[in-house]
């Protein structure tokens, strides 16, 4: 029987035969949990090509005191590529990328940052389908961390001290425990595939935003608190629309003297207009924005409706666009006005 079965993996017909399989006895499912050749065949056919786009359209929240602190940046994967090590059966998944962060004294602080992960597989035949795992094995290269700008050129340079220790160190172990280390998943059954970062159970399927359930129609991207410093920009997402005819919506409380802007713009403009904020601090998006307005101190709820895409909502605390402002302030080396946003991000059908 397993000859069998891996001739019919040499001829590509893997994913028939193990739903048959999955349909016959215990037996059979037993031989294919064990058998390490079919296991390496799911990981690395399955997997291996859907790790890098997942990884692009997601972006990890920086903080300074923990993970229960109000994030002050972020950092973007902005290019990724893979190979596959068949003697050792691994994966490396190469990520390079850049982001920014406020900093006490330093104030806006941008950086480029590049690393590689080997993943190990593994692989569980479910009554309901196939669960084959990515789980980080080691770090293969990194984080190395660049400094690019600062808003204070003093301290332009990559050794920048945080109250958690040197920049390199706070931000590289963030990116690798938010995105790199929790590792993923791919669920095989008769319906098809589908991919999710982190690791999911056997049993468990990953959560498709184009599916509402009838007892919780609304998919949360977020949840957190986010300082805005006077005179800077946060990009919050990029956020997944799945269809046309639903909408982003962002509810929660903003803490500040002032208030603030919410610009919507599609992922591909918004990227330049990101760039740019790394590069020389605040500016105006390239082009009209889908969506501007304008949020009070105190509770708001913003829904946003969208097409089908990939979209950021920019929090805008200073006078490059929109109708708010920060009042002037004289320059100040040690503290800046925030804005002090604790919000809940979440995809619902409009």
């Amino acid at each position: 029987m397993r000859n069998d079965l891996r001739s019919r993996v040499a001829s590509g017909a893997v994913t028939a035969l193990l739903l048959t399989t999955a349909a016959s006895t215990t037996s059979c499912a037993a031989i294919i949990n064990r058998d390490p050749n079919l296991r390496w065949w799911a990981f690395k056919t399955y997997g291996s090509e859907r790790i890098c786009p997942e990884v692009l359209k997601t972006s990890v929240p920086l903080k300074l005191n923990g993970e229960r602190s109000a994030t002050i940046g972020r950092y973007f994967p902005e290019s990724c590529s893979y190979s596959i090590d068949e003697q050792s059966r691994t994966v490396i998944v190469n990520i390079s990328g850049s982001g920014y962060a406020y900093l006490p004294t330093a104030k806006r602080t941008s950086f480029t940052m590049t690393t590689a992960v080997e993943y190990a597989f593994d692989f569980f035949l479910h009554d309901d389908g196939n669960w084959v795992w990515g789980k980080m094995k080691r770090i293969a290269g990194g984080p190395e961390f660049k400094l690019i700008n600062t808003d204070n050129k003093i301290l332009d340079i990559a050794g920048v001290i945080t109250p958690a220790g040197p920049a390199a160190n706070v931000f590289g172990g963030q990116v690798v425990s938010g995105l790199i280390a929790r590792g993923f998943t791919v669920v095989e059954t008769d319906e098809g595939k589908e991919f999710s970062l982190g690791i999911l159970p056997p049993g468990v399927r990953p959560f498709k935003p184009i599916m509402v359930d009838d007892d919780d129609d609304e998919l949360t991207f977020t949840n957190e608190t986010a300082e805005v410093y006077a005179n800077q920009q946060d990009f919050l997402g990029p956020f997944e629309v799945a269809s046309d005819g639903q909408a982003i919506v962002l509810k929660g409380n903003l803490v500040g003297a002032a208030p603030v802007d919410f610009v919507v713009i599609d992922e591909p403009r918004g990227d330049i207009w990101r760039n740019a904020y790394q590069l020389q601090g605040s500016t105006a998006p390239p082009g009209p924005p889908i969506a501007s307005v304008t949020v009070q101190p105190g509770p708001f709820t913003r829904k946003f409706p969208l097409r089908r895409g990939l979209y950021y909502v920019v929090v805008d605390n200073s006078s490059a666009v929109g109708q708010a402002s920060p009042a002037f302030q004289l320059p100040n080396p040690l503290f800046d006005n925030v804005a002090r946003l604790g919000y809940v991000a979440q995809l619902i059908d409009d």
